[in-house]
Order: C-alpha cells, then sequence, then structure tokens
C-alpha cells in the first residue's frame, strides 16, 4: 500500500511546471547578505525522509533522477533590491547584496510574479553575530559518522539510516553545544552534494547541533554523481570567502583526517594567520599512516593551536572553549 501511494506521489509530483526551490540561504555578514541557493525543474516527490529507511532511500534516490532548473535567468530580491542572474548547469545561483536587511529574500522566475515555492525544512536567513568568534564546520565524519574511506557501507549508510539514526560524535556535538552557549556563529562548509541537504539539515536539528548555514557542493543529477568529479578546491574557496566578508571575527576550524581538511586547514591557516584561532581535526581510525602524520605535522607547524581527537572522546574531559 506504501509502494502504491509513493508511487501515484511521484507522478503526480511529475506533472509540476513551475520550478521550486531546494535549498536557499540569506547569510549576512558585516556589511553584506550572501544569497544562495538551488533551483528544480520540478518538486520532487519526496524531499523529507522522515524516520522511514525506506522513505529516505526513495527521496535520495528521486533527488539524482531529478532535473536542476539550469541555465535559466532568475530575479533575487531582497529589500526592494532585484538582481537579475542566471542559474549555472547545476540550478545553482549566489548574489551578494551590498547591504544587511531583516526582509525575507524571494526567488522569482523571470517573467513570473509568483514568488517561487521554499521547500527545506531548515531556516534561510542567517544573522550577523556579534560574538568574535564563528566556527567553521565540516560535516561528514566531522560531526556525523559517514564513513567516507569506505565507498560501500557509506554508500548504504546514507541510502537506508534516516537522519534520526545517523550516528553524531560525541566530542563535537558537545563542543558546538559549548561554544553555541558562548554565542559564536556556525558554518557548515561539506564536499557533499546538494542533494543530500535534508538528511544533512535534518541530521543537525535532531541532534541538538547549532544550525549555521550550510556551504554543499553543486546538486548532482545520477549522470553527474558518476562522471563528474567535485573542484578539489570547493573547501578552500568557500572558506576564503567566509573569512573575507567576517573582517572582525576569529575562526574555529573543526574538520577530520579521512579526506583533505588537515592539507585546507594548512593552506587557510598560512594565508589567514592572524584570523585562526583554533583547529580540531578528528582521527577517524585507530592508527595513523604516514601520509596522516606528515599532514598533521605541516598543520602543527604553522604555530596554530591544533588538536587531534579521538571518536570516543569527550569533549568535557579534555579542553575548555575559548571565553571570548
Amino acid at each position: 500500500m506504501e509502494v502504491t501511494i509513493l508511487f501515484l506521489y511521484i507522478k503526480n509530483a511529475q506533472r509540476t511546471k513551475m520550478a521550486i526551490v531546494w535549498y536557499l540561504s540569506s547569510v549576512e555578514f558585516s556589511n553584506k547578505t550572501l544569497v544562495s541557493g538551488v533551483l528544480l525543474r520540478k518538486k520532487p516527490s519526496i524531499s523529507n525522509p522522515g524516520n522511514s529507511s525506506f522513505r529516505n532511500a526513495l527521496m535520495i534516490i528521486d533527488s539524482y533522477f531529478n532535473t536542476a532548473y539550469s541555465k535559466r535567468n532568475i530575479v533575487v530580491k531582497l529589500m526592494g533590491e532585484r538582481i537579475k542572474i542566471q542559474t549555472d548547469s547545476h540550478g545553482g545561483f549566489q548574489v551578494l547584496f551590498d547591504f544587511c536587511s531583516d526582509q525575507e529574500v524571494a526567488i522569482f522566475e523571470e517573467t513570473g510574479s509568483t514568488s517561487l515555492e521554499v521547500i527545506q525544512n531548515y531556516p534561510i536567513r542567517f544573522i550577523n553575530s556579534e560574538s568574535s568568534i564563528s566556527i567553521i564546520s565540516d560535516i561528514d565524519d566531522s560531526i556525523m559518522v559517514s564513513y567516507t574511506k569506505t565507498k560501500v557501507k557509506r554508500f548504504l549508510t546514507t541510502l537506508l539510516k534516516p537522519s534520526h539514526q545517523r550516528k553524531v560524535i560525541p566530542f563535537t556535538q558537545e563542543l558546538y553545544q559549548k561554544y553555541k552557549q558562548n554565542g559564536a556563529r556556525f558554518f557548515y562548509v561539506s564536499k557533499s552534494e546538494c542533494n543530500l541537504m535534508p538528511t544533512i539539515s535534518n541530521f543537525i536539528s535532531h541532534n541538538g547541533l547549532p544550525q549555521g548555514n550550510l556551504f554543499l557542493t553543486p546538486y548532482l543529477s545520477l549522470w553527474q554523481l558518476i562522471s563528474t568529479s567535485k573542484d578539489k578546491n570547493f573547501k578552500f574557496k568557500v572558506i576564503r570567502d567566509i573569512l573575507e566578508n567576517s573582517p572582525i571575527q576569529d575562526f574555529i576550524l573543526i574538520g577530520d583526517d579521512s579526506q583533505r581538511d588537515m592539507e585546507i586547514y594548512t593552506k587557510i591557516v598560512q594565508k589567514y594567520p592572524s584570523k585562526i584561532k583554533k583547529v580540531y581535526i578528528r582521527q577517524t581510525q585507530n592508527k595513523l599512516n604516514r601520509k596522516k602524520m606528515r599532514s598533521w605535522e605541516y598543520l602543527k607547524e604553522t604555530g596554530v593551536d591544533a588538536y587531534y581527537f579521538k571518536l570516543e572522546e569527550i569533549f568535557s574531559k579534555t579542553i575548555k572553549t575559548d571565553e571570548s
């Protein structure tokens, strides 16, 4: 019965002609607002996986068969100012307004008079923080166990485990709660594609992690997922842009050793030594190979205050947050 209902829901959704906004964010900096998002040609059959493994799998699979609203002219409106821009080949766009505003952003098709529906179950607007500390965090294997190094296990976990069943990293969960209490601002930067936004946002909410803007790699079709290599410099460029638009904040970088976080963070510290206050790296395996040890040594040689922690460690027993 459930399968029949979902099949009919998919067929009905496929008849929808108006584009929809899969993801939208409006991030305030000191005197600017960065608006970015992803548009799809039609509303997906399931945009929230709920608590069902079946629905989670169906949502993820369906996302890779949906079609991005690519190379189309749209209008982004904020506080009366309208900017016309063309979406990229993945349905993505990015606009930087030279002011901050407490109004909601709206997206229109080029000739449309009605703003497009935004279907995400996650905050859109992130106001500028008065805190002197901001956190830039990776997601996979930094706050959420994702088995990044084991492709089959990662695939099955992503496909079959809804957000509430995914394991959180105890150390970073407690660390973030402490920093949140001190008023820190959070940015999440991940190489996960935007297709997984519902899973990631639900995971953050379910585990009581601070809500912050999600910077994810472009939305992908199934063919693009198989054939396209992701930009290796994606994280570096996003973190660079955040830092350059945050002139009065200091930053803490948090990642893991399963991918290139140590290399990227080392370059960031070298480029912005006065802005990076601390770096945390999660150790994902019991033993460190030579490559990881070498990357760790390079990071420490920058002189930044760095900490290498394991999965089972608990924050309150090891370190304290900075009261600044």
